[in-house]
Formats: C-alpha cells, structure tokens, sequence
C-alpha cells in the first residue's frame, strides 16, 4: 500500500504537531524538575524525614514521566525521518504496509498490529 498524496500530507501534519507537543511537555517537564521545589539539586528548605521520601518520590516519578516523553518525542521524531526517507507505514518486522487507520492513530507506528501484539506479548 502506497500513501497518497493527501495521506502523506496528512500524517505529516500530525507527527509534526505530536512532535511539537511533545517538545514542549519535555520542556515544562525540566523546568518543574529544575525548579526549587521541584526536586532538582536547587532545593534546600527544610524538610522532615516524611517529606524528603515524599520529594524523593515525586522527583523520581517526574524524572520517569519526562524519560517517557522523551521517548516518545524520540519515536515521533523518527517516524518523521522514515517519512521524509519513503520507507514510512512499513511494518519493521513483516515489511507489510501498516494500514492508513493504524497510522493515523499512532502516527509513529513502526509496526503492523499483528506484530505490534506478539511484540507486547512476547514482552509480558
């Protein structure tokens, strides 16, 4: 399955907006992470032992979430390189094409749903 013009344009648009977003939740998550108060090295009021294993937790809970986007931002961006390179909506396992569907839901799809699940299974 060849993308169409319209579809190509389509799917560009939105990994270009999703990567956008996702730049600028990567963004406001280092400012809150580097903020005092925001568990960064910054940070010296003083605290009682409860509410440093509380800050501790909250900083690592937000290291975590800016490592997801991050991650993310990471696969959007390289969704973005296999588009401009013509070997986008391609499944990386079966070399099948991902249907038009699946893209448009997770644009940065690198699988076909097939191999997406037996990835998630085998993973389990």
């Amino acid at each position: 399955m060849q993308l169409s013009s319209a579809q190509h344009d389509e799917l560009s648009a939105l990994l270009e907006r999703r990567a956008e977003e996702l730049q600028q939740s990567v963004e406001q998550a280092r400012d809150a992470i580097s903020a005092p108060g925001g568990g960064g090295a910054g940070w010296s009021e003083v605290r009682d032992s409860g509410e440093e294993g509380d800050a501790r937790m909250m900083a690592t809970l937000d290291l975590e979430q800016l490592q997801r986007v991050e991650n993310e931002l990471s696969e959007v961006l390289a969704a973005r390189q296999r588009l401009r390179e013509g070997v986008y909506g391609v499944c990386e396992d079966c070399d099948q094409p991902i249907p038009f569907e699946r893209l448009k839901i997770v644009p940065e799809a690198r699988f076909c749903v097939r191999d997406e699940e037996r990835r998630e299974k085998g993973a389990a």
